[in-house]
């Protein structure tokens, strides 16, 4: 079963695709990766690739020479994911400026009517 993954825009903005952008190459290769497993096995994936934070929000965890690189998404409908917020972890836990910023982003792109 294919999941169909979207990117959060903001403006012509996509803040998950330039913090990719901006990680180092061979991490940006394995995060690369995970998500192409995401797309195959949606939150079924498991962990430790996937686990789930709080309702609606999950995240994509990718660990590259010590460094961990988590990505937040959301199931919006159906096999659609929506990728809202990328960063690199550096404590145990993950904040709750990180999980607010990816609820807020999910009520955005959810009242503009999934666009």
């Amino acid at each position: 079963m294919k999941w169909y993954i979207i990117y959060y825009k903001e403006g012509n903005n996509e803040p998950v695709k330039q913090f990719i952008d901006a990680v180092p190459v061979k991490a940006k290769v394995k995060i690369l990766r995970n998500l192409q497993l995401l797309s195959e096995f949606g939150v079924e994936l498991g962990y430790p690739l996937v686990s789930n934070v709080d309702r609606n929000i999950w995240e994509l965890r990718t660990i590259y020479q010590g460094n961990q690189y988590r990505i937040l998404f959301s199931i919006v409908s159906g096999q659609l994911l929506l990728l809202t917020h990328g960063f690199k972890k550096k404590t145990q836990r993950i904040l709750d400026r990180d999980k607010e910023l990816a609820i807020k982003r999910l009520k955005s792109y959810l009242a503009k009517g999934g666009n």
